[in-house]
């Protein structure tokens, strides 16, 4: 689980290490770099996989950098499969069961380390991952041919 760093640390240098505090600072299942810190609490490691644990709960990312941990995300492992397998969860509504909160819904460290779930044998899930990266990359290449052909039929030109 992160720990927000004192706001006086927080810059906007990308020299520093970079901040991951929530949902804001994710795109597409990936960390967007948008504040940096000069002190660092928690950190998570390149190729960490990232949950959210405040509204909304659940969602779920990876970070291509070495990133400082605020206290709205929880690094939970390294495997595609992982991060494939989280995302099921949190479209099956999982996290839902374990969130509370008056204002905003979050879960706690514990919620995570008590959940239960049923993950299949290394080969197994090596092979489930490689499978949902596929057809991550497909979706992703289709998005960008449709905002290509957009942006040419708004435009009159190519971009």
């Amino acid at each position: 689980m992160g720990q927000s760093p004192d706001s006086k640390n927080y810059t906007l240098n990308p020299q520093d290490h970079i901040l991951v505090q929530g949902n804001a600072d994710i795109k597409n299942g990936w960390v967007e770099p948008r504040v940096w810190t000069t002190q660092i609490t928690k950190i998570a490691k390149k190729g960490s996989v990232l949950l959210s644990v405040r509204a909304p709960v659940g969602e779920v990312s990876k970070t291509a950098f070495d990133v400082v941990l605020g206290r709205g995300v929880a690094s939970v492992g390294q495997t595609d499969f992982l991060y494939q397998y989280l995302i099921t969860l949190k479209i099956n509504g999982f996290w839902l069961r374990y969130s509370t909160g008056s204002t905003f819904d979050s879960i706690n460290s514990a919620d995570i380390k008590d959940a239960i779930i049923f993950l299949p044998e290394k080969n197994e899930q090596s092979r489930i991952a490689k499978t949902l990266n596929c057809i991550d990359n497909l979706i992703a290449a289709f998005q960008r041919i449709d905002n290509f052909l957009h942006y040419e039929a708004y435009y009159g030109q190519r971009p």
